[in-house]
């Protein structure tokens, strides 16, 4: 190599951060371009169609109830706890370790 090479640490890095950060900044902007649209999708069919901003203040005050979306993940997570619960809650639930912990705690000098 040449004693003028120009390739360092500086030179290298630079370019990949730039790239990288170049890339964040496509994928959030996508996606928060999606997510609105998505929600104000959900709120005009909510409204009947067309985007009632009364109606959108009153669901940002908590005065009337907030369009629910079937899809959504957060959705999803909420139902699969709330079902969770429930079935433990009536005993009918059981992890594949619960019965392998209730043996130890039964018998302390037991080590598996």
């Amino acid at each position: 190599m040449a004693k003028n090479s120009n390739i360092n640490s500086r030179t290298v890095v630079g370019p990949i951060a730039a790239f990288v950060m170049a890339g964040l900044l496509f994928v959030y902007s996508r996606t928060s371009i999606k997510a609105a649209k998505r929600n104000a999708e959900r709120h005009r069919s909510a409204d009947g169609g067309q985007i009632s901003w009364r109606n959108e203040h009153l669901r940002r005050h908590g005065m009337l109830k907030r369009p629910e979306d079937d899809a959504s993940l957060g959705q999803l997570v909420r139902s699969a706890n709330d079902q969770a619960s429930n079935a433990v809650g009536k005993g009918q639930a059981r992890l594949e370790g619960d019965e392998i912990l209730r043996a130890k705690q039964r018998k302390p000098g037991v080590n598996n």
